[in-house]
């Protein structure tokens, strides 16, 4: 679907996630909004006429994708929406492709050291504890990063594994590409782990989701309280 220099593809759709581009220059920002009944999802997009993907994670339904364009400070004018029903093949499927969030390809690091770190493992639980160990030995976390991290910050995976450290939010990028990459369904979750403002992970083991906190359990911090306020 193409209107005002939106593109919104839409080809993989049973398989939870829509593609969206915009072609035209602009100096402002640029917003998609993923909306679904009471729930909306909001994202920034670049303005370099490459695609960035959105998953839909609230299920089977009709959604509209919209595209605002920024006007002034926190002014947004809408430039296009498009309503599209969504019928995927699998509930867990948003959470088994790349995402903004969690983005990478099948020349990625991270997709070749998931490969070969599960080449030898049988079930998925064994895949799960292998990858959270090498997570956990990989990176160091990143205190300098956490205290000067800048609002809208979304992990480059291949980058975070080069510097070998990280904050919360890029332990659980990590974590769910080389997830993703073994067919093991990931979420990457954002909200409160008591007091701190964080990031963890819940992944689907045995027909249930757990939760997996690489940051904190590399750390030895116990939390009693974890508040989701939005996952990917």
């Amino acid at each position: 679907y193409e209107k005002d220099g939106v593109v919104i593809d839409a080809s993989n759709v049973s398989q939870g996630y829509v593609a969206v581009k915009y072609t035209e220059q602009t100096d402002g920002d640029l917003l998609v909004k993923i909306v679904r009944g009471s729930s909306t999802h909001t994202y920034y997009l670049n303005s370099s006429n490459e695609y960035e993907v959105y998953s839909f994670q609230d299920g089977n339904g009709k959604y509209t994708v919209q595209v605002y364009r920024q006007v002034k400070g926190s002014q947004y004018t809408k430039v296009y929406s498009k309503e599209i029903s969504v019928a995927m093949e699998e509930e867990n499927d948003p959470f088994l492709y790349p995402n903004q969030y969690v983005w990478y390809t099948a020349d990625s690091t991270a997709v070749s050291i998931s490969l070969e770190l599960c080449k030898d493992a049988t079930t998925d639980k064994e895949k799960i504890e292998i990858l959270s160990d090498y997570v956990m030995r990989a990176l160091a976390y990143d205190h300098i990063k956490a205290r000067t991290v800048k609002s809208g910050y979304v992990p480059d995976i291949d980058e975070v594994l080069a510097k070998k450290k990280g904050i919360c939010f890029d332990y659980s990028a990590v974590f769910v590409c080389m997830l993703r990459v073994q067919n093991i369904p990931a979420k990457l979750i954002i909200g409160y782990a008591d007091k701190y403002y964080h990031a963890w992970n819940r992944v689907w083991v045995n027909g249930e989701w757990e939760r997996y906190d690489l940051t904190f359990a590399n750390s030895g911090t116990e939390i009693s309280k974890y508040t989701q306020e939005a996952f990917y």
